[in-house]
């Protein structure tokens, strides 16, 4: 067939598959106002919106802040469903057999009093959540298996009324994204600063029936956490901080624009990548991390499993004994599977931010330093 032709004879039906195949997960934010009062302050990528009858959860895509990763039009189960609904996802709540992929918002979600609604979850064995735990135990919660590979028999075979997982740039998600089941986008962890992320819990209040809970949690943290800044603010002398060690010969460190970059930076510190623009991770190799921070005064690292020590760490990479902090006593590290570090902070800030004024500039706490997640390495 004649290609110019063809083209002519259906340029209608090729314009509409552009179109099409043009569009990602997310959806263009405008014209997607709705009307109400607005619940949330701090998050950026979170609009929760009180409708009366209803309440608006909007989800913004990280990477693009012009698009909607997705819409959820949050009605109470005791109601009657409202006559005239704006477009988007209807998720009936408070969730009562839904799927969580992260023990973080297993934990926030057990703060608001909706453990009970978790009825499965991914990666079993880093949740250390007391019911979760339990109910993996006893068949009460159901594991799905990896969260990069769940068992999707089993997903639907629980038939949840959600999902609950982290969006990741240029990903979906594979054959879960196609069975129908309500995904909740939870791209908490891509807010830019640590109170935007600890304002996601009124979502998880609001999912799961303890709103009015999480409010008070978030007021809370954010009085606290302020409170520190504050007294932060005054100190004259900043030292320099570096975080984490090469795993798999990569150096991970936090985007200048992280919100564990602006917690560092509220802590009074200087961050050797603040001037960076991203708002992940970085990947970097010893060499980079070296050449910008050897000389840095306090060195952060989180292990898994097992209390690192400072032979451990030259053993790791003899050049790390070259590190300023390795030889000032200036290490410490947090064992992430012992204590409660990636469950507390992303909700609660304010004990982290304490934490780092405890070792950064003790003389400030007047006399509040002892430490919940990080041991001085020797």
């Amino acid at each position: 067939m004649n290609i110019l032709r063809f083209i002519t004879q259906n340029s209608y039906l090729i314009l509409i598959f552009l179109l099409l195949s043009s569009c990602g997960r997310g959806t263009s934010s405008r014209g997607n106002e709705v009307t109400g009062d607005t619940l949330t302050t701090c998050a950026e990528l979170l609009t929760l919106v009180d409708c009366g009858d209803y309440t608006v959860a909007d989800v913004r895509d990280p990477w693009d802040t012009t698009r909607l990763l997705g819409r959820y039009i949050l009605v109470d189960s005791d109601r009657e469903m409202p006559g005239s609904l704006p477009n988007g996802e209807v998720v009936r709540v408070p969730l009562e057999n839904s799927i969580v992929y992260s023990d973080v918002h297993a934990c926030a979600i057990g703060e608001v009093g909706g453990i009970k609604g978790v009825r499965g979850v991914a990666d079993a064995g880093y949740f250390k959540t007391a019911e979760i735990v339990a109910g993996l135990s006893d068949g009460s919660v159901t594991d799905i298996g990896s969260a990069m590979s769940p068992s999707v028999e089993r997903i639907v075979e629980m038939n949840p009324d959600a999902i609950l997982l982290s969006p990741y740039q240029n990903a979906g998600h594979g054959a879960v994204g196609q069975i129908g089941t309500t995904i909740i986008e939870c791209a908490d962890y891509m807010e830019p600063t640590p109170l935007g992320r600890a304002e996601w819990i009124k979502l998880l209040g609001k999912l799961y029936g303890g709103y009015d809970k999480a409010d008070t949690i978030f007021a809370s943290t954010r009085d606290r956490y302020e409170s520190l800044r504050y007294k932060a603010a005054a100190v004259s002398t900043l030292p320099k901080v570096v975080t984490e060690q090469v795993t798999d010969g990569v150096w991970y460190v936090p985007g200048g624009r992280s919100y564990m970059a602006r917690l560092l930076g509220d802590a009074a510190v200087i961050y050797p990548w603040s001037d960076d623009t991203s708002t992940g991770s970085l990947q970097l190799d010893f060499a980079t991390v070296f050449d910008r921070a050897h000389d840095a005064e306090f060195w952060l690292i989180r292990t898994w499993g097992h209390d690192l020590s400072l032979a451990e760490l030259k053993s790791n990479n003899s050049l790390n004994a070259e590190m300023e902090a390795f030889n000032n006593g200036g290490v410490y590290a947090a064992n992430t599977a012992e204590v409660p570090l990636f469950e507390d902070f992303p909700f609660h800030p304010d004990r982290l931010l304490r934490e780092y004024l405890a070792i950064f500039h003790p003389y400030i706490m007047h006399g509040d330093t002892t430490l919940t997640y990080y041991k001085r390495v020797r």
